[in-house]
């Protein structure tokens, strides 16, 4: 099923028709809200727990307490990424925010945590954001905090110089990139910090800013993305 989604996917026009799945491209029914039941239930979600020990131990890592993600990267979280990220479609941030809302508060619930005091996201260069037009982390961020009784509090990090687009760039590229990139703008006193991205791969953006945000008074500093890159698996 889900392959079949993706190879239709692939040959939608960049703008889903407004009524329509954002999948299959098929008329809603009356219940049915951004996604038709077939593909919302078709979605592989991940279990609602940190995804922290799936990577390769690294004490660089330890900087965030939780990371949290919905979806593993596959078909249907690469389609709508792309779509978000690359195609021009901000309004997507309705679309994803409402699934990384109910997977987080799930694995709160889980941890018997309770939610963090606000929501932050992933910064973005000047010159990525002229090119894009918007940052998509923070349309995601925003659209969280219309759905959790988590502040959305805009501004605090800031990307100080520009650095090669994060897709491109290998593993060791992602850390030297970051190490000193990542600027927290206030003084926090002990606050629990959540970083929104869409993405997360090598975890290197997000411990940059769990660095940063930690050194300016953060308590803990948890990461939140839609979508989750596994690494390989080994023998």
């Amino acid at each position: 099923m889900v392959a079949w989604l993706w190879g239709l996917a692939k040959s939608l026009p960049g703008q889903i028709q407004p009524g329509c799945c954002y999948l299959c491209q098929l008329p809603l029914a009356v219940a049915e809200v951004h996604f038709c039941a077939v593909c919302l239930a078709d979605l592989p979600r991940l279990p609602p727990q940190s995804i922290r020990h799936w990577a390769p131990a690294d004490e660089r890592t330890d900087a965030c307490r939780y990371w949290f993600c919905a979806l593993p990267w596959h078909s249907s979280a690469t389609y709508l990424i792309q779509q978000f990220k690359f195609s021009r479609q901000p309004e997507l941030a309705q679309v994803l925010a409402p699934l990384l809302a109910a997977h987080v508060t799930r694995c709160y619930q889980h941890h018997q945590q309770p939610l963090p005091d606000y929501i932050v996201a992933m910064p973005q260069t000047a010159s990525r954001w002229r090119n894009r037009g918007y940052n998509q982390a923070g349309l995601l961020a925003a659209n969280l905090a219309s759905l959790l009784p988590v502040s959305y509090w805009p501004g605090m990090l800031r990307r100080l110089q520009h650095q090669s687009e994060q897709h491109k760039s290998s593993a060791q590229q992602r850390w030297q990139n970051l190490e000193t990139g990542v600027h927290c703008t206030v003084q926090l006193q002990g606050e629990t910090i959540a970083v929104v991205d869409d993405v997360l791969t090598t975890g290197a953006s997000v411990t940059a800013v769990a660095t940063a945000l930690r050194r300016r008074g953060a308590a803990k500093v948890d990461a939140w993305t839609f979508a989750y890159t596994l690494p390989p698996q080994r023998d």
